[in-house]
């Protein structure tokens, strides 16, 4: 397999809709998590690089991993879409607890990562 037809083969099994998913999530969760530090007194921009080391990057690294994978044996194709959905699945949970902590009160306690009250 040459390199054009290899990384044609790995554009196609993780670009389109599961990468502008994530990317959208990321950013929709990286400003609202700003929004509440900012709303909470606890904004640190420092926070924001180590959100990117400890959280997105390894989204990212998970994700094109079996990409990768995927690109030299088509049996871990359906991998790409179930880390895709166990990302998406973190991440939205992520924005659903920011907007509660903002005080959005619509957001039932138990997908918002809280604690139901007694």
């Amino acid at each position: 397999m040459d390199f054009n037809t290899f990384f044609t083969n790995f554009k196609s099994i993780v670009d389109g809709v599961k990468l502008t998913t994530i990317a959208v999530m990321i950013v929709v969760n990286l400003i609202l998590g700003i929004a509440v530090g900012i709303k909470t007194g606890n904004f640190n921009i420092k926070e924001i690089g180590d959100f990117m080391y400890t959280r997105v990057l390894p989204y990212l690294v998970c994700y094109l991993g079996v990409g990768l994978f995927a690109s030299f044996d088509p049996a871990w194709a359906p991998g790409v879409t179930v880390i895709w959905g166990l990302i998406d699945a973190a991440l939205l949970g992520a924005i659903l607890q920011n907007l509660k902590e903002l005080g959005v009160n619509f957001i039932p306690v138990a997908l918002a990562g809280g604690k139901s009250p007694k």
